[in-house]
């Protein structure tokens, strides 16, 4: 019975590394792309951040011009040039929307085409003014996923995994893990990785106990096998990546449960965090909020003569 449980153990184990190897290689391309893409991204967001400003002030001087039309009250011959005002805010709110780009900014534009809308006090603008309220809330209602908190608690789980106790390790044992000192774990698990396919996790069965227990150098596999699975879920986080986050934190839940101990509370506390955070989201598409917009154009096209 020992024998087959190691063979078993040890045919599971052969499979999942041919697809953890797969998934390193996977990996290591996607980091370099996700590299490459932030570099991108870098002057991307300089470009963006000074077409922020631009807008901010674009704004506020708006929002000035609304102040001072407030205090003046009701100017008739003011009315195409504040619609105009209106069209371009519309026009911002869903520019921003369509790129899935800045929630703030998007409502920003759209509140104070609704404050623009109130200076007017003209009644036969309260449809369109219904319809940029119901964009607005669309937007105050959008979700927004903590990806900044999701990453940082991926990055705390990967510092616990060290610590946690292995199916059948000794209680003695515990206190340290072989392989893992020092600052140079991925360094050496990559040129190690080869090495491990000569001889595929040899298991070696305690006489005390039924659990098979993992050599140092397979304990070591194991532990960086698992940070891994982490990092490829961080990464996803950070790239949007919802299926591929789904499939990482799935697969770290799988070896934990597999081949740790499950009678310890840190391992069953950090396979309910696996399984806490398997389940949220990632994704929060902007809504639509181009009603309002064609309500203006709707209602300019049925004033021109």
């Amino acid at each position: 019975m020992a024998s087959q449980r190691s063979d078993t153990l040890r045919a599971d184990l052969s499979g999942d590394i041919g697809e953890l190897a797969r998934k390193y290689a996977t990996l290591e391309e996607k980091l370099l792309s996700f590299d490459a893409d932030r570099l991108s991204d870098r002057a991307q967001f300089d470009e963006s951040r000074a077409r922020d400003r631009q807008l901010s002030d674009r704004l506020d001087d708006i929002q000035a011009r609304t102040d001072r039309l407030a205090a003046r009250g009701p100017q008739p011959e003011s009315v195409d040039w504040r619609l105009a005002e209106v069209e371009y805010l519309l026009r911002i709110a869903n520019r921003l929307a369509t790129l899935g780009r800045s929630r703030d900014a998007a409502l920003a534009a759209l509140t104070e085409a609704d404050g623009l809308l109130l200076t007017m006090d003209d009644p036969s603008l309260q449809p369109l003014r219904s319809q940029l309220a119901d964009d607005i809330l669309a937007l105050r209602s959008m979700p927004r996923p903590d990806i900044e908190g999701l990453a940082l608690r991926l990055v705390s789980l990967s510092k616990r995994v060290d610590s946690l106790p292995l199916a059948g390790q000794r209680q003695e044992d515990r206190g340290t893990v072989s392989g893992t000192s020092g600052s140079s774990g991925w360094a050496r698990l990559k040129s190690k990785v080869s090495d491990f396919f000569a001889g595929i996790f040899r298991v070696r069965q305690a006489a005390e106990s039924p659990a098979p227990l993992l050599s140092p150098e397979e304990s070591f596999f194991l532990r960086r096998s698992l940070e891994l699975e982490l990092q490829a879920a961080r990464i996803a986080v950070l790239t949007n990546d919802l299926s591929a986050y789904r499939a990482s934190l799935g697969s770290a839940r799988r070896w934990t449960e597999e081949y740790f101990d499950r009678g310890d509370a840190g391992v069953r506390a950090f396979v309910s965090a696996l399984g806490e955070l398997e389940d949220r989201e990632i994704e929060s598409e902007m809504p639509d909020i181009s009603g309002s917009l064609q309500a203006l154009l709707s209602m300019e096209a049925s004033r021109l003569p």
